[in-house]
């Protein structure tokens, strides 16, 4: 590829970790062998105890301590950058080649100022399975006019309009949301994130109750865009029960999984509702 107008314009890779050795390499290494070759990683750690900063300083990635949690995380790296571009990554997703590579193209090309990238959500275990077969699905049903950017043109960016801290889950959906009030000129690239799945009964039920004590932070946002995407769960739950799949007892741990993650948030929100 002849990078013309892109020769030089770095791209800047922000991945939050903790405890994240596990994959965490595969994520790397995905982005050291992009097509693209002007890129600068961070990795933002919530002090690991296990391999974490070892695998990272190992494969060339600036390893910054952040005592917060992802949207912090995201934030700090954020700040620390200098690319003309931003692309936040999670530890446990591989990327194909050319997603950078693309990804810059179509914002010089095509004027884009924020880029979707299609993913594909892969269980490593049985939970893991069940919980890809209800997250590819929902992403079917969103269809091409949902989805949310990964990949930012930092001009678009600024120190107040970044990801609210304060924030466990949709905190990337509360920032596209502002974003498009500003007009933001957005598109689909092709390459694609593989978003590996794996979890325990333990640590989902730990992970729904921070998400739902998480939730009191939407008060002061505009609600529209988050009860969308509830509308949207609600199809997608319409969609799995009415075609179940070819494997009974992924759809049946499925069923267990969403009860326990919906039961989990509710009561994590209730927990910090009365706890003020």
């Amino acid at each position: 590829m002849t990078f013309g107008v892109c020769q030089g314009a770095v791209v800047s890779v922000v991945v939050p970790t903790f405890n994240s050795a596990r994959y965490l390499k595969l994520c790397l290494r995905s982005l050291r062998y992009q097509r693209y070759p002007f890129l600068e990683i961070f990795v933002v750690d919530r002090h690991s105890d296990d391999e974490t900063c070892s695998i990272a300083e190992a494969l060339g990635a600036v390893v910054l301590f952040c005592k917060g949690f992802q949207s912090a995380a995201r934030n700090l790296g954020f700040t620390h950058s200098r690319g003309c571009y931003v692309l936040f990554v999670d530890s446990d997703q591989q990327l194909e080649p050319s997603v950078v590579e693309e990804c810059v193209s179509l914002c010089v090309s095509r004027g884009l100022e924020a880029v979707k990238i299609p993913e594909v959500f892969v269980g490593l275990n049985f939970w893991g399975l069940c919980s890809a077969f209800w997250k590819n699905r929902f992403v079917e049903v969103w269809g091409h006019e949902g989805g949310l950017p990964r990949f930012y043109k930092r001009d678009v960016l600024s120190n107040d309009v970044v990801f609210k801290s304060e924030l466990l889950y949709w905190e990337d959906l509360e920032l596209f949301e502002r974003l498009k009030g500003t007009g933001v000129k957005t598109g689909w690239c092709e390459s694609k994130i593989f978003h590996y799945e794996v979890g325990s009964l333990g640590g989902i039920v730990k992970k729904y109750l921070s998400y739902g004590q998480s939730l009191s932070a939407f008060e002061d946002s505009n609600f529209a865009p988050y009860a969308s995407t509830l509308h949207l769960t609600l199809r997608t739950l319409f969609k799995v029960l009415r075609k179940p799949g070819r494997s009974p007892r992924v759809f049946f741990g499925f069923c267990f999984l969403f009860t326990i993650k919906s039961m989990c948030a509710v009561f994590g929100f209730l927990i910090k509702l009365f706890s003020r």
